[in-house]
C-alpha cells in the first residue's frame, strides 16, 4: 500500500469518528501537558539555581586548604610532610594548565575595628598576594585593584556597615552607604598584655578601589596585602607567623575557564590537598535537578501510560465496528502488512494529534503560571523592601516539545500494535459473514 493511499484512508476514518477520536487525544493532551509543565518547572528551577549561583560567586575560584584539614576531620590519607600550604606549594599550583593566579588567603585574627571618623563598623579583613589581583578579576565600581603597603581594595556594601557607636542600636539607621573611595580608615586590634591589660594597635589604611556589588562574601570583606595581615596577625598572638615553615591555612587557585575548573581541582586533591570550587557544587546540583527533571517527567508519563489504554481501547472498538471492512481489504488485496500498518498508523495519529495539543496547551500553562508567580514573587521581594526583578521558574528547553510529541506519537504506536495485530489476524471470510 503506497504511503499517500495510506494516509488517505487513516485520515477518512479517524473523521469518520471525531468524536470518539477527540475523547481519546484529551487523555493524551493532559499526558503530554503535564509532562511540558512539570519538566519546565524543573528545568526553570534549575537555570533560576545556576544563574544566582554564578551571578554571586566566582565559579572559576578554587579554595585549597592543606592536608590538615583533612587529617582533623580523619579524611586524609596524605603523609605528614605532604600537603603543606607553602610557598613551593602554590607555585607548583601556578604551573598547572590553565592556571592563572594563586594566591594565600589569609585572614586577619581577633576582632578587628574599623573606624570612620566618629564611625564605626566590624568586618572582615583578608590579606592576598598584591601580585594575584589584576588576575582574580575583581570587578570595581572605582579606583584601582593593587594593593601597596597598609592599602585597602573593599567590599562594595563595608560602607553600610558603619555606625556611630554613641547611638542606641534602635536609633542607627540602616541602609546609609558612604562611599569610601579615597578615605582614609583606621584598623584597631586589641590584645592582652604581658599585665593583662588590653593593648591595641591602630594602622590607618588607604581605600585605594571600592569592589562592584555581587550579592556574596566579598561585599562585606577588606583586602590587605598578605604580608600587611601577617604582621598584624604576628603582632596580635605575639608569635612570629612563618608561613613559608608552616604554610599558610587556605589559598585560592584562580582558573582561566570555568570549563577547566574541575581538571585543576582534580589535581589538586591528588597532590595530597583538601580543593573546593563552586564548580564542582554547580556539577552535583545539576546531577541532582536531572533527577528531579526525571520524576517529574515520570509523573506525567503516568498521565500519558493511561492515555495509551484509551486509545488501545478505541482500536479495539474500531475494529469490531469495521470487521466486514478488514474483511472486504483483505479480499481486494490487502495483505496483513497493510492491516496492520493502517491500525498504526491510526494510533500513532491519535498520539500525534493529542501530543501536539498538550505540547501547545503545555507551553501556554507554563507561560501563564510563570507570568503569575513572576509577579507575584516580585511583588513580595518590594514588599520586602527589595528591588522589583524579572523573576522566571519555568523554563521550556527546546528540545522538551520535541521529545514530548515524539514521545506521544510512540504511545499512541505502541498503543495500536495489539489491536492492529488482531485486526490482521481475522480471517477474510469470517470477517465478511460478520454481523
Amino acid at each position: 500500500m503506497a504511503v499517500s493511499d495510506l494516509l488517505r484512508l487513516v485520515l477518512a476514518n479517524l473523521r469518520r469518528m471525531k468524536a470518539r477520536v477527540a475523547m481519546t487525544a484529551i487523555g493524551v493532551i493532559i499526558g503530554t501537558a503535564a509532562v511540558v509543565v512539570l519538566i519546565s518547572l524543573a528545568s526553570g528551577l534549575q537555570r533560576s539555581a545556576t544563574q544566582d549561583l554564578g551571578d554571586v560567586y566566582d565559579l572559576t575560584r578554587i579554595t585549597v586548604f592543606p592536608a590538615s584539614f583533612l587529617r582533623s576531620f580523619g579524611g586524609s590519607q596524605a603523609r605528614p610532610d605532604e600537603g603543606v600550604l607553602d610557598e613551593r606549594a602554590l607555585d607548583a599550583f601556578r604551573d598547572l594548565p590553565g592556571v592563572q593566579a594563586v594566591t594565600p588567603w589569609v585572614g586577619l585574627s581577633g576582632v578587628p575595628v574599623l573606624r570612620l571618623n566618629r564611625l564605626t563598623s566590624n568586618v572582615q579583613v583578608v590579606g592576598l598576594d598584591p601580585r594575584a589581583m589584576d588576575a582574580l578579576s575583581f570587578d570595581l565600581a572605582s579606583g584601582m585593584d593593587r594593593l601597596g603597603r597598609w592599602q585597602a581594595v573593599v567590599g562594595a556594601r563595608i560602607g553600610e556597615t558603619f555606625y556611630n557607636p554613641q547611638q542606641a542600636p534602635q536609633q542607627r539607621q540602616a541602609g546609609e552607604r558612604l562611599d569610601l573611595q579615597g578615605q582614609s580608615l583606621q584598623l584597631t586590634l586589641s590584645r592582652l598584655g604581658d599585665d593583662g591589660r588590653p593593648v591595641e594597635r591602630t594602622v590607618r589604611l588607604r581605600v585605594v578601589g571600592v569592589l562592584a556589588e555581587t550579592g556574596g562574601q566579598d561585599d562585606y570583606t577588606l583586602f590587605l596585602a598578605v604580608n600587611d595581615v601577617l604582621e598584624l596577625n604576628s603582632w596580635h598572638t605575639g608569635a612570629r607567623v612563618n608561613p613559608g615553615r608552616d604554610g599558610y591555612n587556605q589559598a585560592l587557585v584562580k582558573v582561566a575557564s570555568i570549563d577547566q575548573v574541575l581538571s585543576v581541582e582534580q589535581e589538586i586533591l591528588n597532590r595530597g590537598f583538601f580543593a573546593y570550587s563552586l564548580r564542582s557544587t554547580l556539577q552535583q546540583l545539576n546531577v541532582f535537578f536531572l533527577v528531579i527533571q526525571g520524576v517529574f517527567g515520570g509523573i506525567g508519563a503516568i498521565a500519558l501510560i493511561v492515555a495509551a489504554f484509551g486509545i488501545a481501547n478505541t482500536m479495539m472498538m474500531s475494529i469490531y465496528e469495521r470487521t466486514r471492512e478488514i474483511g472486504l481489504m483483505k479480499a481486494v488485496g490487502a495483505t496483513n502488512r497493510d492491516v496492520m500498518a493502517v491500525f498504526l498508523a491510526e494510533a500513532g495519529a491519535i498520539g500525534f494529534l493529542g501530543g501536539l495539543g498538550g505540547v501547545l496547551l503545555g507551553v501556554g500553562l507554563g507561560l501563564l503560571g510563570d507570568f503569575l508567580a513572576g509577579t507575584y514573587l516580585a511583588a513580595q521581594a518590594v514588599q520586602s523592601g527589595g528591588a522589583g526583578v524579572d523573576i522566571s521558574i519555568l523554563h521550556t528547553p527546546l528540545w522538551l516539545p520535541i521529545f514530548a510529541l515524539l514521545f506521544s506519537i510512540v504511545v499512541g504506536v505502541i498503543s495500536g500494535i495489539y489491536p492492529a495485530v488482531r485486526a490482521a489476524s481475522l480471517s477474510p471470510i469470517a470477517a465478511l459473514k460478520y454481523e
